[in-house]
């Protein structure tokens, strides 16, 4: 088949600018009513549509609670006896509890507080002495290293003295006997040493 067997020729109408103008107003009108009738009809299938569908809402709203009132009716039939039981156990086991624990909590506290803290606490000390840094020993060395140097020179001093005592004397008295000497020596030594003292 050709294109050209197949395409129609389309007629052609003749019209003035007024009737033309006269058609197209007609068919405006035409489909502005047809439009409004179609849009009518369609809201109120639309309409009639929303109705049903929320009265079957409602209706399965209405069943959906009353059916959780009667569940949760049932379920606290059934549960209310066991749980004013349970709480009256408790109350019980409470109280119980209490009574068992207060004259044990008071004998641990008086344990305590006469037995126990007092060990600790001299535990605590003896740490605290076994922690404690040892006291510098050094200024107890060097006050006894300077008096036994300061007692040493003067033992030092007191036996150059002596000795020149005893070399004055000595050089004064050269006619002496020599035991006669050595005893004034010893009791010009002791004399010295009763005057230092």
């Amino acid at each position: 088949m050709s294109l050209r067997s197949t395409t129609r020729k389309k007629p052609q109408v003749k019209l003035s600018g007024s009737q033309l103008t006269r058609a197209q107003k007609r068919a405006m009108r035409s489909a502005r009513q047809l439009r409004l009738s179609e849009l009518s009809r369609a809201q109120k299938r639309a309409m009639r549509s929303a109705q049903q569908t929320a009265q079957r809402t409602a209706q399965s709203a209405q069943t959906a609670a009353q059916t959780a009132q009667n569940a949760a009716q049932r379920t606290a039939d059934r549960l209310g006896p066991p749980a004013g039981q349970a709480r009256d156990m408790a109350a019980t086991g409470l109280y119980n509890a209490r009574t068992w624990g207060a004259p044990r909590l008071d004998r641990a506290g008086a344990y305590i507080e006469k037995e126990l803290a007092p060990r600790v606490g001299s535990m605590m000390r003896q740490m605290a002495t076994r922690l404690e840094p040892p006291k510098p020993r050094r200024a107890r060395r060097g006050m006894a290293a300077t008096l036994l140097l300061a007692g040493g020179a003067l033992g030092a001093a007191g036996a150059v003295a002596t000795r020149r005592n005893a070399a004055r004397r000595q050089a004064e008295e050269p006619t002496s006997a020599p035991s006669e000497h050595l005893s004034s020596v010893s009791d010009s030594d002791s004399d010295d040493r009763a005057r230092t003292s």
